[in-house]
Order: C-alpha cells, then structure tokens, then sequence
C-alpha cells in the first residue's frame, strides 16, 4: 500500500499531518508550503487511516461546491442543501448501524480543528488543490460560470469552510445526542416513513474489489497478464479514494475526479525515481511530465466500469459511475494508431531473410517460423507460442491450426480466441508439417520447446524479444508501431481489402463476432473450407 509522504510523526511519538499546499498562499507575511495538524494517536494504521481519510473529504467536499455570479443567500442555500444531505446519510447511517467509531469520531474532529483553521488563517480547505484550482473543477464540470476576483467567488471560498465546520459538528452532536434518553421529548430520533431513504454503505471500496477480484478469477476471465494489470488499476483507485471508502458513496463527482488524476498521472510511475515516492497530492502539482497515454487511460477506466458494474448487479451500489467512462483520442491520433500493419515492402524484406537467413540472424528454428506462422494466420504472439504438435492436424480434410487452452500454462485471451485457423498454402510449401513431425519423431510435445512460460507473457517472451530488438531493427524496419503484432492488423488489412466479410475475418484471427445474427443465431460459426478459401486470399 502507498503511504502518503505527508504523514509525519513527532519526537513524542504523535503522529501529524502534513498538507502541502499547490501553490504558496500569503499569511502574515510569511509564504508557507504546508498546514500541519494533530491526529491525535500514536497508532501507526490509525493514523493512515485517519491521514487518508481527512484527505479524501477535503478534496472532495471542496471540489463539489463553488458558484459565482450567485446572491450571497443563494450561495449560503446551495451550500445548506449540499451539506443538509450529507448530514441525513450520516444520521441514516447512524441509524442502521449505531454510533459512530471512535475512528469516525476522530477523523471528524480533526475534520472540525482543521475547518476552523483554515477558516482563522484564511488558508486552503483541500489538501491536495487551492481554493481556486477547485472553483475552477467545479465550474468545468458542472457548468458555472464561475469568475476568479468576484465577490462571489471570494465568498463561496468562506462559506464553503464554514459549511464543513457546522456540518462535522452537527454530525458529532447528532452522534453524542444518543449518549442519554430523553423520556420527556415526544419526538423521536426516527427518520420519517416517507423521507426518500438513504444507501446506507456496507461495504468498503477494498471489500468490494477484493470480492470483484476473485469472482473474475474463479470463473476465468482473466490470463494472468490481465489479472497482474486490473490489480495494479484497482490499487491506484484505493489509492485515489481511499480503500476504506464505502463504495456506495462514490459519485459521478468522485468517477471524474479519478479521470481527472489519470490524465495527469505519470507514465510508469513506480519504474520511475523522480516520481516513485510521490504522493497523488505532489503529482496533482507536477508540470511538464511524461503523461499516460489515452489508450492506457482508457484501459483504467475500463477496469473501473467492470469493477462498478459488477458492484451494480450485486447491489453494492445503486448505479455504475464510471459507465461510458472514456477519454476519445482525436482522428489524427486514431489515424496514427492503426499505422502499424508492415508494408509490403517490408514484409517482401522480412520473408527474404527468413527464407535465407541472409544476414545470419536466424540461430534457431522458432525464429523461422514463429514470424512466419505469424504473418499466415494473424495469431497473437502467445498463440504461436503456445502451439503443441498435437495442434496442427486435419479438419474436414484441411491441415489447421488448433488454438486451445488445453493444457497446463496455456491461455487464450477470450472465449473467441479458440478457434481452428486452416493453415496457408505457402506454410504448407515452406516444409510446417515436416518440422511437425520431426518434433514428434523426437518426443515433443510443444511446437516450439525452447521457450519458457512466464506467468504475466506467457510463451511469448522469447520471440517477441528477438523478433522486436533484434530482427526489425537489423533489417531496419523498426519503430514504434511496428512489432509483432503488426502481422496481425497486416492480415485483417489484407483480408478486408480483398472482399472477406468483417465477421469472417474475425473469425479467423479470434474477435469476437458481433451482431444479434452473429452472436445469437450463428453459434456454430463459419466453416473450415469458408475460412480456408477466404484464408487463401492474403
């Protein structure tokens, strides 16, 4: 778990919090970097707990409450409504599960010390932004008009402390109100029948990905590069949030502030020194740094949407925030990005050296015809990898190509990843079946015995090494978007410009089909002789 830079202990073994501000904020003539407050204990886990969660409610109470251009009984009534329902899910929550923790006591004590401060010193409520930077957040997403230097903008930045300071007090009296009873009030501490009810939160944000975690492993959907992935994405969500976060407290709000960290996060954080320790507040201030790129975004808040809509169907929350999540690259971008099929030219280049090892490149058998199965079938990488002897056998009279995971360590991708793909005349020429059968004369089970399995690559660390660092770039064919998986978008190209039905190319290379047709009233799928005369055509 990541722990927050910020967090200090005293030479008496109290630990303390310690805000860094965005940017220097002026008080009393001096220009201080950070606010330091008390929290109370000397526990180590409490005092994460409690750092991490005094963070996450400045952050987000700040950033979802500003206005301008609004009459100051229209900013002190926004910021009521807002806060009055906060204080109903805090007294519902009271309600269905009893009093407050000394946790939750704790942390909004420190929430009310650390209110009246800010409100005394005329300094920052968030952590992590300055009121200013939040103001603007909020007029993003929200739509408001909001203008910096204007008597409504300075007094939203007051009010909204205020708000915060009543709101954790109210909170700590609703809770100490039922220290006694009350025998002589005829009003009871009773939410009404028809109020709207309040999710009341069960489950922490850690629980449910946990839980999330597991079923997706148990039931299969996930190779073991996926799971190492999805993993470290949902880490940085706890990271964001706060693991203990009840997860049906995140909002649309939270979903775009998660977003918003994304397109500012650096590119391999951890791998990286000069960000390694960073806490998110310190990288929420970073400039002119390597960001992610969109399609990894995109790839996060994929996970997010699996992750809430699994919350969904399982009632931890009432709606999937993170639903149609995505962050849409520009045309010139998404030009760019499908420029990574070979040319002609360069694959003329590359089967001359793998059919006469030219320049000595070739040292062992997997490097012939790993590239070669490759640029005839459009396979993934760990398909041709993993391939058996006992894989390459006749169906319907035509040799194929059994991609499968059946076996130990083999793994396909998804469900229409298993497939059988006819193999090409030209394999057929080049002498495939007489290398098959000379593997099996010699006891081989695998097509390819040299390589190792690996459980984030699989099969495919080897020739996916030499093929990328070593091939390409002695031929002098190689740049960023051409690697091995080129001979996959070279053979959907290929097949569509020669007239093949979008499904069936997709059959052929292992996509999953789409349509109702397809999906519901084509089980079976295309034939063998369909996908061979179609194969034929690259």
């Amino acid at each position: 778990m990541h722990n927050p830079t910020y967090l200090e202990r005293s030479r008496h073994g109290i630990f303390y919090l310690r805000w860094p501000m965005a940017k220097p904020c002026p008080l009393d003539g001096r220009q201080p970097t950070s606010l330091k407050i008390s929290l109370r204990t000397r526990l180590p886990r409490e005092a994460l707990c409690l750092a991490r969660r005094l963070s996450y409610v400045g952050a987000v109470l700040t950033e979802q409450w500003a206005a301008t251009g609004m009459r100051y009984d229209e900013i002190r009534s926004a910021l009521k409504s807002h806060f009055q329902v906060l204080l109903e899910r805090s007294k519902a929550e009271i309600a269905e599960h009893g009093r407050l923790s000394p946790l939750d006591i704790a942390s909004l004590q420190n929430g009310l010390a650390f209110a009246k401060d800010a409100i005394a010193r005329n300094s920052h409520l968030s952590p992590v932004e300055t009121d200013d930077e939040l103001l603007a957040r909020f007029t993003g997403l929200h739509k408001v008009p909001l203008i910096p230097g204007t008597e409504a903008h300075a007094a939203f930045k007051m009010e909204i402390k205020k708000a915060y300071r009543d709101y954790c007090a109210a909170v700590l009296a609703h809770d100490q109100s039922f220290e006694n009873f009350d025998f002589l009030s005829s009003d009871l501490p009773m939410q009404q029948s028809d109020a709207p009810r309040v999710l009341a939160p069960k489950a922490s944000l850690n629980e449910v990905s946990t839980k999330f975690i597991t079923e997706e492993i148990r039931a299969g959907r996930w190779v073991q590069r996926s799971e190492d992935q999805k993993r470290q994405h949902i880490e940085l969500l706890k990271e964001i949030l706060g693991a203990d976060l009840p997860i049906s407290l995140v909002t649309a709000s939270e979903a775009q502030h998660v977003k918003e960290v994304l397109l500012n996060f650096p590119r391999n954080r951890n791998k990286t020194e000069a960000t390694r320790s960073l806490s998110l507040a310190e990288i929420a201030a970073l400039k002119g740094h390597k960001t992610m790129a969109v399609r990894t975004i995109n790839t996060y808040l994929q996970t997010y949407n699996g992750l809430f809509g699994w919350a969904k169907r399982n009632k931890y929350v009432s709606e999937n925030v993170f639903d149609g999540s995505i962050v849409r690259e520009n045309k010139r971008n998404e030009a760019e990005a499908r420029r990574d099929a070979f040319s002609e030219a360069q694959i003329t280049t590359m089967l001359h050296e793998l059919l006469t090892n030219e320049h000595g490149l070739l040292t062992r058998d997997y490097q012939k015809w790993g590239p070669l199965i490759g640029l005839y079938t459009g396979a993934r990488l760990n398909e041709v990898c993993q391939i058996n002897v006992a894989d390459i056998r006749q169906v319907e009279g035509v040799w194929c190509f059994d991609f499968n995971d059946e076996g130990d360590d083999k793994r396909l991708k998804n469900e229409a990843s298993r497939r059988k793909v006819p193999v090409h005349s030209r394999l057929l020429d080049l002498g495939l079946l007489a290398y098959a059968d000379a593997m099996r004369s010699k006891g081989q089970e695998r097509f390819f015995p040299e390589f190792s399995y690996s459980p984030k690559e699989g099969y495919g660390r080897a020739l996916g090494r030499w093929f990328n660092d070593r091939f390409l770039v002695k031929l002098g064919i190689k740049s960023k978007d051409l690697v091995f998986h080129s001979f996959r978008h070279g053979m959907v190209t290929a097949l569509m410009q020669a007239g093949v039905e979008e499904n069936l190319v997709k059959a052929i290379v292992g996509h999953k089909r789409q349509g109702v047709t397809q999906e519901h009233y084509f089980k079976q799928g295309y034939t063998i002789k369909q996908m061979h005369t179609a194969l034929e055509r690259f």
